[in-house]
């Protein structure tokens, strides 16, 4: 077929001498490049420099898909079968343009040795071209037929039926066609890039979207600094976030900052994205990548767009299933309020419990909305995010059971109703007040103004003391150890006891401080003495104040404090003759009255 061809043409050796040694006869005709000619070639090479970097790590975009327009036809399945054709194809590309692509071999060659020689012969004369020069014939010989495109006098390349789908006269000649204009346009564009003012209005317009770019760049920078320092304004002065006694202001704080600053790094890869392509489209050999990566931005919005207008239904169902769950949420967050301030009085629930358990509903509410809306949520049926949600959900299960625990034991000590915020209790080695009963831990302050975090789950299963609980009704009663020789008069020492307790502050008259006699030692009587405080949380100084005045009312009335220790048996026996009984401060009980007899002579009027 490519005889007869080519002896219609009258220049078989011609093309044979062409094809075999293209390079050579474009080098003999070419003319020496004027100077700006030789500077577009310097300059097409930096912008294409930057297209290639941009292009395979800013775009995303493959390079052969970026240069293969959507109008080139595809192989036919029937014709293409039966001439073995290629299923990938072989491009035939002209500076940096795709002319067309082929499919079927011919005679044993296959279709990238076709591409090749038809794209050196096409490089070969491009320069001596003109649009006008390039047409397309049909050719038949025999069973073969196909369509030749011609460039002058040279036989450029042949398209088969297995290079188009359908294979017949009409798709090939189209295809032919395409082809044609395809080079038409290249041999225009090459002419147009030798002209020195298309080159310098190319470069002065990438020199201004650059400064465009640069001053649009650290506008962003500002902007992001300011946003930033008012984020920070705004999160110290108004944000107040307190989940189960910790501060969330700084991690939100964090999250805002890191949120603004990818917003920027977003806006200004943007503005990069849309420099690269405006500057590649200002020159005629990287003008196809420039399109290239404006259509696949415009694309890329299309089809965000579309999966947008095809979410709507669902998106507006999350919207209602989110107005109806904040709408129970605050109806019944009304209701645990008013318990909270004592407006609305229940038996099983008091105001203290009143706050955890509205925020323990409002969040098993808030995580069946969750459930009912994840359907609907856009990508949860996409493998990618059932993946991401087993993962999280499987790092929860192994990282949580700590929380889980500390959260449910301090659930158990909070509905147990064992201590509340304001107490004065002792747990473990610490004592103080109950700053904080969080969903982790619980906080004192002590006597020594520290605050200590005690773990829940150290509540619930170590004794807690709580001072405050049962003292606001009788007050906490403070005991004091006191052993004296049997030498002196328990009465005396229970009355200076008491004389202490009357002398010291903070103590309660009622009820009255009293003493018991806990032991009979070998050598001493124990005596403790028993007085009430309205305040546990100066219990300790209280103590204080008491043990001072035991020992001043002991010295007062010369009673020595001191528990004797016999080494032998004493001459004298140790022990209080009735006389010494009620020795100061103590007091004879009064005698009972004697009646006088009535004048009956019965029994006294009583």
């Amino acid at each position: 077929m490519a005889a007869t061809v080519l002896a219609e043409h009258g220049v078989m050796m011609t093309a044979v001498s062409m094809a075999a040694s293209p390079g050579r006869r474009a080098r003999r005709c070419a003319r020496p490049a004027p100077w700006w000619a030789r500077f577009a070639v310097g300059a097409h090479r930096c912008v294409l420099t930057l297209a290639m970097l941009a292009i395979t790590g800013l775009a995303g975009v493959a390079p052969a898909s970026a240069q293969t327009p959507p109008e080139l036809p595809a192989p036919a399945s029937s014709a293409a079968e039966v001439l073995g054709a290629s299923a990938e194809g072989a491009p035939v590309r002209v500076w940096n343009r795709t002319v067309v692509t082929l499919y079927a071999p011919f005679h044993g060659i296959s279709p990238a040795d076709r591409a090749r020689s038809a794209g050196e012969r096409i490089e070969g004369v491009i320069d001596k071209l003109k649009p006008t020069d390039i047409y397309t014939s049909w050719v038949e010989s025999g069973s073969e037929q196909g369509v030749l495109v011609h460039g002058g006098n040279l036989m450029l390349f042949g398209l088969l039926p297995g290079d188009v789908e359908g294979g017949d006269r009409a798709a090939l000649e189209r295809a032919a066609n395409q082809a044609v204009q395809v080079l038409r346009e290249t041999v225009r564009e090459r002419d147009a890039s030798r002209e020195p003012g298309l080159l310098l209005r190319g470069v002065g317009l990438s020199v201004l979207a650059s400064v465009v770019l640069f001053a649009l760049c650290w506008a962003l920078m500002r902007v992001d600094r300011m946003l930033q320092r008012r984020l920070i304004a705004i999160t110290h002065a108004r944000l107040q976030l307190n989940i189960a006694g910790f501060d969330l202001r700084p991690l939100i704080w964090t999250l805002l900052r890191r949120l603004a600053s990818l917003v920027r790094v977003a806006a200004m890869l943007f503005l990069g994205y849309l420099w690269l392509s405006f500057v590649l489209r200002q020159f005629p050999y990287t003008s196809p990548w420039g399109e290239v990566l404006g259509q696949y931005l415009v694309n890329t919005a299309l089809d965000l767009g579309m999966g947008l207008v095809n979410q709507l239904p669902n998106l507006l169902t999350l919207v209602v299933i989110f107005l109806v769950t904040r709408g129970v949420v605050r109806l019944i967050g009304a209701w645990f309020r008013a318990v909270e301030a004592g407006t609305v009085t229940v038996g099983w629930l008091e105001a203290p419990t009143a706050v955890v358990t509205r925020r323990l509903v409002s969040a098993l509410i808030w995580l069946f909305a969750l459930i009912v809306a994840y359907p609907y949520i856009p990508g949860s049926n996409s493998d990618a995010f059932k993946g991401v949600t087993v993962f999280l959900g499987v790092m929860l299960s192994l990282g949580s059971a700590g929380i889980v625990n500390q959260v449910m034991s301090g659930l158990v000590v909070l509905y147990s109703r064992a201590v509340r915020t304001g107490d004065w209790v002792h747990v473990g080695d610490y004592e103080g007040a109950v700053l904080e009963l969080g969903a982790l831990s619980m906080k004192l302050v002590t006597r020594t103004r520290e605050e200590v975090s005690v773990p829940n789950s150290v509540l619930s299963s170590s004794p807690m003391r709580n001072f405050t609980r049962q003292s606001r009704q009788e007050g906490l009663l403070l005991t004091v150890t006191v052993s004296v020789g049997y030498d002196t008069p328990w009465r005396q020492v229970d009355a200076l006891l008491e004389l202490a307790a009357a002398r010291t502050s903070y103590l309660l008259k009622e009820p009255r401080p009293f003493v018991l006699h806990t032991a009979l030692a070998d050598y001493y009587i124990v005596y403790q003495l028993n007085a009430a405080t309205a305040y546990p949380a100066i219990h300790v100084e209280t103590e204080a104040e008491l043990n001072r005045h035991i020992v001043d009312a002991f010295n007062e009335f010369g009673v020595q404090v001191m528990s004797p220790h016999f080494r032998r048996q004493p001459e004298q026996k140790v022990w209080v003759p009735p006389e010494r009984w009620y020795e100061a401060p103590a007091a004879p009980p009064p005698r009972p009255e004697e009646h006088a007899p009535s004048p009956s002579g019965g029994p006294p009027a009583g």
